[in-house]
């Protein structure tokens, strides 16, 4: 076996291995070369100094990749370990693990951190629902292969996320929702489309809820020639909730940026009300699923669940301190 630092022309080779690998598993979704390529590039800060691939003579049997951020001089981050089926459990996982951290550690980094979101975030098939997807897995799947191995190579759990999903066939607005829809409307507190001409204080709203990644949302739907639709709380205009753009993506998926509710409002039940609302306009737009992931810590997942969504997989984000004087 053979391990070399990867380069430009080694992709073609790590797609097919991906590609081979994943479709025994059926958890991850396979890529063509162009798609593989995209996701590498998209992360700014991709380098192949992080790549490496384990070759049997010519014969690619795996690889890792890695990387390093300037935001963060203490971490370094594992995003993928892929090893040919018949060379499992033959060491050359462990061996491409030590040489990713041999470099984390000639970066000064002090740790290494597993998670999928950069410079890959890989999209998945939910488990027992035929193609129903979700575009990102955000770090190791619970129970796999790959959580096993880094088990045994000293990795720990330091955060878990939950990934949730329903079929939108049978969803219909609650009764309960209905009702807090009613008394809502009494004070002149109203879910619906947003309207330019009807609806106003969006920049309030930003300052009120202080999510930076949401205003973004917003601001960058609104910039395009057509946006997509998304619902408000309107409290006699004034916008006081949000859900994000309203669209289908080519799965069925009912797409999902999030909800965020003023603290002005919250107590009332309308965090429920906006999200089951948001479910139930995704289903009339065409949507034949949902899905969408959070922190195991996040309260929102009780209006989740609530809703009638069930956790279909679990995360972990696992990290290990590195050793100086490791031995490559």
């Amino acid at each position: 076996m053979n391990i070399v630092k990867g380069q430009e022309v080694h992709l073609n080779q790590m797609c097919d291995l991906w590609n081979e690998v994943v479709s025994e598993e059926n958890f991850y979704k396979t890529m063509t070369y162009s798609e593989y390529k995209d996701r590498m590039y998209a992360f700014s800060e991709f380098s192949y100094e992080g790549v490496f691939l384990a070759f049997d003579d010519k014969i690619l049997i795996g690889f890792i990749i890695g990387y390093v951020r300037e935001s963060n001089l203490k971490t370094g981050y594992l995003n993928t370990i892929i090893v040919k089926r018949e060379y499992q459990n033959k060491k050359v996982g462990k061996e491409l693990l030590n040489t990713l951290e041999n470099y984390f550690i000639s970066r000064d980094r002090k740790s290494s951190v597993a998670v999928h979101f950069l410079p890959a975030c890989y999209s998945w098939y939910i488990p027992r629902y035929g193609k129903d997807d979700h575009p990102c897995a955000p770090a190791i799947r619970i129970n796999s292969k790959e959580y096993f191995f880094l088990m045994r190579e000293g990795y720990s759990i330091s955060a878990i996320e939950d990934a949730f999903h329903l079929p939108l066939a049978n969803y219909e607005l609650p009764n309960s929702v209905i009702k807090i829809l009613e008394e809502s409307k009494k004070e002149g507190i109203e879910i619906e489309f947003y309207d330019p001409n009807k609806h106003y204080g969006l920049e309030e709203f930003y300052k009120d809820i202080n999510i930076g990644a949401f205003e973004h949302e917003i601001k960058t739907n609104l910039e395009l020639e057509k946006p997509y639709p998304f619902l408000v709380i309107s409290n006699k205009g004034s916008i006081e909730g949000w859900t994000g753009a309203l669209w289908n993506e080519t799965s069925g998926r009912g797409h999902f940026d999030g909800i965020a509710i003023s603290p002005k409002l919250r107590g009332k039940g309308l965090g429920k009300a906006l999200f089951s609302m948001l479910t139930y306009k995704s289903k009339l737009n065409g949507a034949k699923f949902m899905t969408f992931r959070t922190g195991k810590d996040n309260s929102a997942r009780y209006i989740y669940l609530g809703a009638g969504f069930k956790v279909i997989q679990t995360f972990a984000m696992m990290s290990k301190e590195l050793v100086k004087d490791k031995k490559e």
